[in-house]
């Protein structure tokens, strides 16, 4: 039997949160996890949805999409954090015309033993099991992606969403790069919504919702960046591309030289590299 890739995603310190702010995050994650269900679907099995309270979850066909999906995810909910939990393993529970939370098998159950151990304590917010030797070395990989992604200012979250959206890296043709673009909505309404334009205020961070809304009407392409079709030599480089940041000064009318320092400050490349690394690993080992 096939193995899948279960994805139990929960919002971390929910208790901080008062019911408004609750419910603000929610309706904003129902939108991320619609969206992402239409840019992410050649890759889903069943698709993500709320499971309960702040949980949401969903079934991949591999473990390098399920990864991918919540790469995104985490991006487009920053600054809330998350916490996740990726179970690799058999779907055998198949209930056809149900949603993910009636299916069953060892995938969920490794995802669940995952997230219930993706604790801040030990220093991984994001864990991946699936009872091979490999997790291990999976799981310190994502975690070094995980940790530049959640240092990351607003402004330095939005520089790599739109390198993303430049460049997306993908394995097995998991995006659909022509879908992209409906990040820009939810950008535009990330910044409409009650949780977050309170927090913006509060910190005097000044979002730009017009900035997205004309990038919605530019004629830009996504170029996908396979990770594994991508000939690195004994390093990794795949995540670096040339031209980024005469790109993205254009797109957001900010000096090269400006938008080159912010990708330096915020590891970008190397944020990207180790995402390449992690998808490779992946492929390579389960």
């Amino acid at each position: 039997m096939d193995n899948y890739a279960a994805l139990i995603v929960d919002l971390k310190k929910s208790r901080m949160y008062g019911k408004d702010d609750r419910n603000s995050i929610q309706e904003y994650i129902y939108r991320v996890i619609k969206t992402l269900n239409v840019i992410f679907r050649r890759a889903i099995a069943k698709k993500v949805d709320f499971s309960g309270g702040d949980e949401i979850q969903g079934l991949f066909r591999s473990c390098e999409s399920a990864y991918l999906f919540f790469r995104m995810f985490n991006m487009l909910v920053s600054p809330v954090e998350m916490r996740a939990g990726i179970g690799v393993g058999e779907w055998d529970v198949i209930i056809k015309d149900a949603s993910t939370t009636a299916q069953d098998g060892r995938a969920y159950h490794n995802a669940r033993y995952a997230i219930e151990n993706a604790k801040d304590i030990n220093g991984y917010s994001v864990l991946l099991y699936s009872g091979n030797k490999s997790d291990f070395i999976i799981n310190s990989l994502i975690n070094c992606t995980t940790l530049i992604l959640n240092k990351h200012s607003e402004y330095q979250n939005e520089l790599m969403l739109l390198s993303e959206l430049l460049y997306p890296i993908d394995v097995h043709e998991t995006i659909d790069e022509f879908e992209l673009k409906r990040v820009l909505d939810l950008l535009v309404f990330k910044n409409h919504i009650d949780y977050y334009r309170n927090y913006f205020l509060k910190r005097r961070i000044f979002a730009k919702p017009f900035l997205f809304e004309m990038l919605n009407n530019f004629d830009f392409r996504s170029y996908v960046v396979d990770a594994l079709n991508e000939s690195d030599d004994f390093f990794v480089t795949t995540g670096k591309k040339r031209g980024l940041s005469n790109e993205l000064s254009e797109l957001i009318g900010v000096s090269r030289q400006s938008i080159e320092k912010t990708i330096k400050t915020a590891n970008i490349y190397e944020a990207r590299n180790s995402t390449v690394a992690t998808l490779k690993f992946m492929n390579m080992y389960l």
